[in-house]
């Protein structure tokens, strides 16, 4: 077993190191120093060194889809260090991650370095033992793993470069297409249509308010069917439609008898959750402890590369952060079940179970856990920061739990009969659950209480009734996905690995604008719905999530060797060349139609986050831009019954960016517009207008959003911006003082020097110079005269 051993410490020389290890990160070299002192010379890598051009392709389509890789250029200066220390050194040994990613860093370090005989060592946890078991048992590098990132890796980039400048000719540029976001960007896409077409229908539940004899506690039983119709035809055919069949129940119900026709009791347990994999703790990070998915790897990779924990130096809490299996290993499920029997007493330890498998798991790595159980999260809290505590403290839980004995609970189904002495009427059900064993509860805790305790009632025992309560419900549409659920998603649908959900997700949000995140919910942007319409109507395929499936799945085949990868990507990248002829044939940017403001450029069809438009190709030189229909259809105008005062044509309603206007209809020859147009959809406020007295407020909407205004605009320009609490927003103070200039009334303003006179018929009339006193000596540094004096001088 290697011992702890620290530099210097009891050798009088320095000690020569037998080889050079390269990792990835330096926490994670310096966590390895611990357990190997001076033995070993451990350097870091900082991650890739070598990655396909930025601003190339770099994919030889024709010669076998052969990558072209550079160094990576912040990497130059470690890439001469590891150089010089590789030098005469008796062996080099790679110690990446152990997954396709760290398996092409290994390799590319290998190719950079020039290593003759590199050894490969891995590890799913830095611990002493581990990184021992490791150093004995180093092996060549997997051509398989390499292959395998190098086949997504170019089947990325031949998305990413082929469809790029497809995107920005017809959305806007900058933007991209990926291959598995695309699919991401569909489901969050498609769910927004759902709930757009969804159509609530309404139902009616009745409850009754019932007691034992006597009793002053009381309990609820839902109606459940009619008494003539048997227990199993109930639940899917019996329903209360409208609030009429509800209050006809109610009215055959009132002054009914109620008594007890069936109790049934049974003994139900609850299993606590496997470990957690990548997902999961994605999903649980995200819904328990508000962590957005890539915050949550970046801090399990801060916990499993090493953290300082005072005497006991870099540590590594947890094994592999990126793992599709629920699988223990057994020393840790020995430890583990030790633990629990000392801590809480052999009835609390549980029986293992199989490991469950999720769609196209690999099971290359054990579940995420601590690495010592005996660590508890509160014995090191003092040496996290507050997220490695929350995270740490969730997986430690988790996995404890997993390995506990089940939750037990007692309970009880009651059916009452509600209705006349005679016969008839309907059957209430009461269901009551009590918990008998904590079980796994005891370390992870109950979200929820679960229990709904009901008296003890025997069969045919009498109840005293205490109202009835109807109540009206709507069918909900639904609910959009948040990060969390998104993820849960791809997983079911085989879309991703551990390694990409976080990243697709970060994608959409933050790297493309396609989604934002309102309340926790992914909501999709005009540009992310623009660019999925095009994706589903040109390239299906690449957004269709059992195609993506089944890609991933040749992906993996090329991990396990029994696939090669340049076929795969031959095979994917033909189909998407013709899509991509297709689809520049069936939406053509430009048009044959010539400008009508230069009359020189010819209009070409573009969308943007207001929606799709046409304008000039000799953009930016001419500006001309024509707003279409969500279906990429000219708009059709509204001809008034008002002629231009400019050019004597008819005026029309038009739609622009900012919404509905009023304009000539000859333009852009005519280039009229009634700057008071919104006045066709403006609401009198009743409101007289503070700054000339003469007109009312109207409320209308501008680029900015809804806003009040003076109805003599513009011979008086004042506006107020509505803010979110539906009120206006406090407009420039008018003060009884006029304007030495026009006379208008004057408005204290506030600038960047603090508050300054003004007139309120500024831009018209530049109004005085002067400042309030606190503005000039913030302006001057000096003690400012009085406001008075100011405007006079």
């Amino acid at each position: 077993m290697l011992r702890e051993q620290r530099p210097g410490i009891g050798n009088k020389e320095k000690a020569v190191p037998e080889g050079l290890i390269i990792v990835e990160s330096p926490a994670k070299a310096k966590t390895l120093k611990r357990f190997l002192g001076d033995r070993f010379d451990v350097r870091a890598s900082m991650g890739h060194v070598r990655d396909l051009p930025e601003k190339e392709m770099g994919v030889e389509v024709d010669d076998g889809f052969k990558p072209h890789y550079e160094v990576v250029e912040s990497r130059r200066k470690t890439i001469n260090e590891l150089k010089a220390a590789a030098k005469g050194e008796r062996e080099v040994i790679l110690a990446s991650d152990p997954d396709r990613e760290g398996e092409a860093i290994a390799w590319h370090l290998a190719e950079v370095l020039k290593l003759r005989d590199p050894k490969r060592i891995e590890f799913h946890e830095i611990t002493s033992d581990a990184v021992r078991r490791a150093l004995e048992s180093p092996r060549v590098i997997d051509m398989r793993l390499v292959n395998a990132q190098q086949a997504r890796r170019v089947v990325d980039r031949l998305v990413g470069f082929r469809l790029s400048p497809f995107l920005w000719a017809k959305v806007q540029k900058g933007i991209g297409a990926g291959r598995v976001s695309s699919v991401a960007l569909r489901l969050v896409v498609d769910r927004e249509d759902e709930i757009r077409k969804f159509v609530p229908v309404e139902s009616w539940t009745i409850d009754v308010e019932l007691a034992k004899t006597g009793a002053e506690n009381h309990f609820l039983a839902r109606l459940n069917r009619p008494l003539e119709s048997a227990p199993g035809e109930t639940e899917t055919k019996f329903e209360i439609h409208n609030e009429a069949e509800a209050q006809d129940i109610v009215r055959r119900l009132e002054g009914a008898t109620y008594r007890v026709i069936g109790v049934e009791q049974k003994r139900r347990t609850k299993s606590s959750n496997p470990p957690y994999i990548t997902s999961t703790l994605q999903q649980d990070a995200s819904s328990r402890l508000r962590m957005r998915p890539f915050a949550a790897m970046r801090v399990a990779q801060q916990l499993y590369e090493g953290v300082e924990l005072g005497a006991e130096g870099p540590t590594g809490l947890i094994t592999y952060m990126r793992t599709d299996s629920t699988r223990i290993a057994g020393d840790a499920d020995s430890k583990v079940k030790g633990w629990i029997k000392q801590q809480h007493g052999e009835k609390y330890v549980g029986v293992s179970r199989a490991a469950k498998a999720t769609p196209g798991a690999q099971d290359a790595h054990e579940a995420i856990r601590p690495t010592d159980v005996n660590r508890t999260p509160d014995s090191i809290r003092e040496h996290l920061s507050a997220d490695q505590y929350k995270l740490y403290d969730l997986i430690w839980r988790r996995f404890v739990a997993s390995r506990m004995a089940p939750a037990v609970y007692d309970q009880t189904q009651v059916e009452i009969q509600g209705g006349s002495p005679a016969g008839g009427g309907h059957v209430f059900r009461a269901n009551g659950s009590v918990l008998a064993f904590d079980g796994f509860y005891k370390v992870w805790g109950r979200d929820e209480n679960g229990e709904n305790e009901l008296p003890f009632l025997a069969q045919g025992e009498d109840l005293d009734y205490h109202g009835l309560k109807p109540e009206q419900h709507f069918t909900q549409p639904p609910p959009r996905y948040t990060e969390a659920t998104l993820i849960k998603e791809l997983e079911q649908r085989g879309i991703g690995r551990p390694s990409t959900y976080a990243p697709i997700v970060q994608t959409i949000t933050k790297a493309h604008g396609y989604v934002e995140i309102k309340d926790r919910r992914l909501y999709p942007t005009r540009v992310g719905e623009a660019v999925n319409t095009l994706m589903v109507d040109h390239f299906k395929s690449i957004s269709d999530d059992q195609y993506t499936s089944q890609l991933e799945q040749r992906l993996d085949q090329v991990e396990s060797g029994s696939q090669e990868w340049v076929p795969v990507v031959k095979d994917f990248y033909g189909p998407l060349q013709r899509m991509l002829s297709a689809a520049e044939e069936a939406t053509p940017t430009d048009t044959d139609e010539v400008c009508p403001l230069c009359n020189e450029g010819h209009l070409v069809r573009k969308a943007s986050r207001f929606g799709p438009f046409m304008g000039c190709s000799r953009y930016p030189k001419c500006k001309f831009r024509r707003a279409l229909t969500p279906d990429g259809e000219p708009p059709q105008p509204k001809l008034l019954d008002e002629p231009c005062p400019t050019c004597g044509r008819p005026l029309q309603l038009r739609t622009g960016r900012y919404g509905e206007f009023v304009g000539c209809s000859g333009y852009p020859e005519c280039k009229y517009i009634k700057r008071d147009a919104s006045q066709a959809e403006s609401k009198l406020t009743g409101e007289k207008c503070p700054q000339c007295g003469e007109g009312q407020l109207v409320e209308r909407t501008g680029r900015y959003g809804p806003f009040v205004a003076c109805s003599r605009y513009p011979d008086c320009n004042y506006r107020a911006n509505i803010g979110k609490d539906g009120k206006p927003r406090q407009g420039p103070k008018v003060l009884d003082e006029p304007c030495p200039i026009c006379g208008k009334p004057l408005v204290e303003r506030r600038g960047r020097f603090g508050a300054f006179k003004s007139c309120s018929d500024y831009p018209k009339c530049p109004g005085p110079k002067g400042v309030t006193g606190r503005a000039q000596g913030a302006r001057t540094g000096k003690k400012a005269k009085p406001a008075e004096e100011a405007v006079e001088a």
